[in-house]
């Protein structure tokens, strides 16, 4: 079946392409304000031709809109269809490729009807292979409404990214890319700050062996955030794919970034990290690093430093039951760049989910699950605490 779930990297980009995915129920990072620019993953979206999933779920939520104080509790129901299509292969091969994944979702809620809504997510792969030369456009759009921890409310936002990339591999080891993209998030509500980015990135990759590949990449970021100063970023990072041994995978992005503002600049480390571990054959683990900088769209001329980590444990029972644990934490330290005011704030935030799932057959499974999640902020408005439970159905026609 086509399940297209979260991945955990916004800017990793160690494959020419970089492949995320969309989630269709529960986002399973920390923050729920840190969302990844949608874009089909090269590893899901196998099979040539259209595919037609649904994906259908029933929860209890007892904090809705991550609000302090009067939480509002709710049942919470989403449905939505999954279609995809491939043609091409952007891995091997020559000539072209496209992917595309769009997947509507209504959301019903028991007692706030007004509420209800229709979220919308697409994105799309496309692009050209020759014998040295790569050329791919991506891109990804993403309605929705749901709660962030940044606002402590609702927020009715509507993100888009693109980004052009070319890579050339003159030598069989060695690959130069090039790359540039846009992305911008826009919200409905007045009192929230939309923000734009634009940025432009050249990359050197090296291919040690099969099971090693390793580079260096720089990028220049420039960001608009409305009612702030503009923000210039320069980050330099290094880059390694490495698979020391056949079930283990590690994936890491890490160095440093210089960031201009009006009230001066900073030098801060930039992490991004995943290494996956198949323990043996029907257990499998997971764990995640991250730290990053973003623009808050709540406080006016504030900027929040991201720092965090997820991990996981999935466990098969037979054929048909795979139990799962996964849980995190993260900080986010606010501060002001552009302005007066007071930048003192810090979330502390944290989750656990454990879940069952039953694969029903090759077209149909069923997943229970718990999320609870707390956010420690010291600003006495914001902040929260939130349990949720139900089911999902994932079905291929």
């Amino acid at each position: 079946m086509l399940v297209l779930v979260v991945a955990l990297f916004q800017t990793f980009t160690i494959t020419s392409v970089s492949g995320q995915d969309i989630s269709p129920i529960v986002d399973d990072r920390v923050g729920s304000e840190v969302v990844n620019n949608p874009e089909v993953s090269q590893d899901r979206v196998k099979r040539p031709g259209w595919d037609l999933g649904a994906v259908i779920s029933a929860a209890y939520d007892d904090n809705i809109f991550l609000a302090r104080e009067n939480a509002r509790a709710d049942h919470v129901y989403r449905i939505g269809p999954m279609i995809s299509y491939a043609k091409g292969d952007a891995t091997e091969g020559e000539g072209g490729f496209a992917k595309l994944a769009y997947n509507p979702t209504a959301v019903f809620y028991s007692k706030n009807s007004t509420e209800n809504r229709i979220d919308h997510q697409a994105a799309w792969t496309a692009g050209w292979r020759g014998k040295a030369t790569v050329i791919t456009y991506e891109g990804g759009v993403r309605q929705t409404a749901d709660a962030t921890a940044d606002a402590g409310r609702k927020t009715d936002r509507l993100e888009t990214a693109n980004g052009l990339r070319v890579a050339w591999t003159p030598r069989e080891k060695i690959t130069t890319e090039l790359a540039v993209g846009h992305a911008k998030t826009d919200y409905k509500d007045p009192s929230l700050f939309d923000s734009r980015n634009i940025y432009g990135e050249a990359a050197w990759k090296y291919a040690y062996s099969p099971k090693t590949t390793a580079g260096l990449a720089y990028r220049a970021t420039y960001l608009s955030v409305e009612g702030s100063d503009k923000q210039l970023a320069h980050q330099v990072t290094g880059r390694l794919n490495w698979k020391p041994r056949e079930k283990i995978g590690i994936q890491l992005e890490a160095g440093a970034e210089d960031r201009k503002t009006s009230n001066g600049s900073e030098i801060n480390p930039v992490l991004e990290g995943r290494i996956e571990w198949q323990v043996r054959e029907n257990t499998s683990l997971y764990a995640t690093a991250y730290q990053r900088e973003v623009a808050s769209s709540y406080l006016a001329g504030q900027n929040y430093r991201l720092i965090g980590f997820t991990a996981g444990i999935a466990q098969k029972m037979g054929l048909k039951w795979t139990t799962r644990l996964e849980g995190g934490h993260e900080t986010a330290s606010y501060r002001q760049v552009s302005g007066t005011g007071d930048g003192n704030r810090e979330d502390r935030m944290w989750f656990i989910k454990p879940s069952l799932e039953y694969k029903i057959s090759e077209k149909v499974d069923v997943q229970a699950f718990y999320r609870a999640s707390k956010n420690s902020s010291t600003r006495e408005d914001l902040g929260y605490d939130q349990n949720l439970i139900g089911l999902q159905l994932n079905y291929q026609f």
